[in-house]
């Protein structure tokens, strides 16, 4: 993986997560205990705080970078950012899925188990209520959640870290990065049998 400082900042990488070797972090960014980061994700935190909560999932492909000191990024605990999406700058909650090719720009605030539906753009400064689910550009209500879908979010993001945990843990010398994403899903579906 790459890893630079910058400004003298340098990542805080937990011991008990998993950071891909094809990812890059730069500046003051922060990966808590349970945290999967995937190839190809670029997360830079040269203006501002980029902290990324535990048992959260970073797929394939996500940028996350602060354009400027008011752009701060902190994404809760459970959560799952799937591959292509772009973070400017956002205050997420817990339980929060993020589907591909979503844009969230800078100072918008998303609320406990929200869900943002693939290819969607949270303009600058939103406020999104807990349990939203949304989409379009920029993203409109479709419905709230309940508390049981938020906490199969929660279980589902939680089995996302362990099941990558386990297969650290039985295969250390395996190239795990080359993990892809269908191969993972299938192994989830059998530990889920």
């Amino acid at each position: 993986m790459v890893i630079l400082e910058y400004n003298g900042r340098s990542p805080n990488i937990s011991d008990n997560c998993y950071v891909s070797p094809l990812a890059t972090l730069i500046g003051d960014v922060t990966v808590n205990d349970n945290a999967i980061i995937w190839p190809g994700s670029i997360i830079r935190a040269e203006n501002s705080k980029i902290n990324i909560g535990e048992y959260t999932t970073v797929f394939n492909g996500v940028m996350m970078f602060t354009r400027s000191q008011k752009s701060s990024i902190n994404i809760g605990r459970y959560c799952i950012i799937e591959s292509g999406v772009t973070i400017l700058g956002c205050f997420m909650e817990d339980y929060i899925q993020i589907m591909e090719g979503s844009l969230l720009y800078e100072e918008s605030s998303i609320g406990e188990g929200s869900i943002i539906i693939k290819n969607s753009q949270v303009p600058p400064g939103l406020t999104i209520p807990a349990r939203s689910v949304l989409r379009g550009i920029p993203v409109e209500p479709i419905r709230e959640q309940s508390r049981n879908e938020v906490l199969k979010q929660k279980d589902r993001a939680e089995h996302y870290s362990q099941l990558f945990m386990k297969i650290k843990e039985q295969l250390p010398n395996a190239q795990s990065y080359l993990l892809t994403l269908p191969d993972f899903i299938k192994l989830l579906l059998q530990r889920e049998k």
